[in-house]
């Protein structure tokens, strides 16, 4: 399974565009480099009231479907 690590700062204003269907994808520069692009709605059990802030492990299967995510700083 592929891994991709990405650091996020998304305050709650910024956030709150989801909601209004204004903005659907995070775009992030991975740790090593890569540029992604993922859905917000995976974030959704990490918002807080300041916003979405953290280091994020994104796991993949072999063809690239998303597998899971988690908090690791």
């Amino acid at each position: 399974m592929a891994k991709i690590v990405i650091d996020v700062s998304v305050s709650a204003f910024k956030f709150k565009e989801m909601y209004r269907g204004t903005v659907k994808n995070l775009m992030a520069k991975s740790r090593d480099g890569r540029n992604v692009q993922l859905p917000l709605k995976i974030f959704q059990p990490f918002v807080t009231h300041q916003g979405l802030y953290g280091t994020y492990e994104i796991e993949f299967d072999e063809r690239n479907k998303l597998v899971g995510v988690n908090k690791i700083g």
